[in-house]
């Protein structure tokens, strides 16, 4: 498998006045451009090195964006409205197919996505803030265009309105806090079609569906508040996801089930609860070392919110679990240079983290090492 990506995002802010007011004005254009080759063989034992062709293809896309937002700034309120527009050209060549002539298709989609954010800071510790916006998410290049015909799949964008209301204070100098509600409502979510209960990988368009919950953040720094060079600090975040279910009329994709009413019922892989507290010390000498805890909640595996393990290893809940890493790094700055180590899954634990393909474990223990140097 070989990927070229190359890219070019310019960005322009002024300060001006409008209306007898501060305002602050960003533009940006971006041009994207990726290149997949894809060649699989799959061979009849674990030791080949060469097998039977099943997959030769060549998948390219290009996108195109720009956007402009204007940050209008009275006193202590500020009103940030935006606008983005999407434009992405989607290439697709099949090399095996019309027994080896091959075949090329092409597609592209374009959408506009708007936006605006308030705040009001009474007070330099106090931050108020809101904001409604338009999400987008193209689909891939592979999931688009059919692999045997060339044709464009019926797969829409994944579109919903995204909204926030919270809170962020610094209650004392190295102690500061978020609060958020947030409301995720889909018109169109793309899910794979294992998630909801098929066979294979293959997206479909999930339709409506709604996510709102609550996200906590923290964070103390002993350094800042007892005024020491010697920083042990302490980091936690927690989203609570009551609601992620699917909405309007909809029946399951879950094969034998198709006149199942499912609406209302839980989305697969949206867990209830998420964590992750972290604790480290840092010191001028530029040592900066942490252990994490990560939390993910139970989860389901299909659109039914089967408890139930499959034979096939495709449905079923997904156990919560906790995976422990650890980070040490040492910055030269002489060198301008940082050395590092990072631990992940420590502990070496094993849990079932996803249903889609069948029981897929966790990663084991990965250890790496490395360094990163300042020009």
């Amino acid at each position: 498998r070989e990927y070229y990506t190359i890219g070019l995002e310019p960005r322009l802010r002024a300060s001006h006045r409008l209306f007898g007011i501060n305002n602050e004005a960003d533009f940006g254009l971006r041009f994207h451009y990726e290149h997949q080759d894809r060649r699989q063989e799959n061979g009849n034992r674990p030791t080949s090195r060469t097998g039977v062709i099943v997959e030769d293809n060549e998948r390219k896309n290009q996108a195109y964006s720009a956007f402009i937002q204007n940050r209008f700034m009275a006193g202590d309120f500020a009103i940030t409205p935006g606008l983005r527009i999407e434009h992405v050209e989607y290439e697709r060549t099949n090399r095996l197919a019309d027994n080896g002539a091959g075949i090329t298709g092409r597609t592209d989609l374009t959408q506009v996505v708007p936006g605006i954010g308030v705040s009001y800071a009474p007070r330099q510790s106090l931050t108020l803030f809101a904001g409604a916006h338009r999400g987008f998410a193209p689909p891939r290049t592979e999931d688009i265009i059919n692999n045997t015909t060339g044709g464009s799949i019926d797969l829409d964008p994944e579109l919903s309105w995204n909204y926030e209301a919270g809170v962020r204070s610094l209650f004392h100098p190295g102690v500061r806090a978020e609060a958020a509600f947030f409301r995720m409502d889909y018109e169109n979510q793309i899910i794979p079609a294992s998630l909801a209960g098929g066979i294979g990988t293959t997206l479909t368009n999930g339709g409506e569906t709604l996510h709102q919950g609550i996200e906590i953040t923290a964070r103390v720094d002993t350094g800042t508040v007892l005024k020491t060079e010697h920083n042990l600090y302490v980091h936690a975040a927690y989203t609570y996801l009551p609601v992620a279910e699917f909405r309007g009329r909809r029946f399951s994709n879950v094969p034998g089930f198709a006149t199942v009413l499912i609406t209302g019922n839980r989305l697969p892989y949206a867990p209830e609860h998420l964590s992750n507290f972290t604790i480290g010390y840092s010191n001028p000498s530029g040592i900066d070392m942490l252990v994490e805890a990560v939390y993910v909640g139970d989860q389901f595996a299909d659109d039914l919110n089967t408890v139930t393990p499959s034979p096939d290893g495709q449905r079923g809940l997904i156990p919560g679990y906790t995976i422990w890493n650890a980070t040490a790094n040492y910055n030269v700055e002489a060198m301008r240079t940082t050395f590092f180590v990072t631990v992940k899954n420590f502990l070496d634990r094993t849990f079932i983290v996803d249903r889609t393909r069948g029981i897929l474990p966790s990663s084991p223990r990965l250890v790496q090492g490395g360094l990163k140097f300042r020009f």
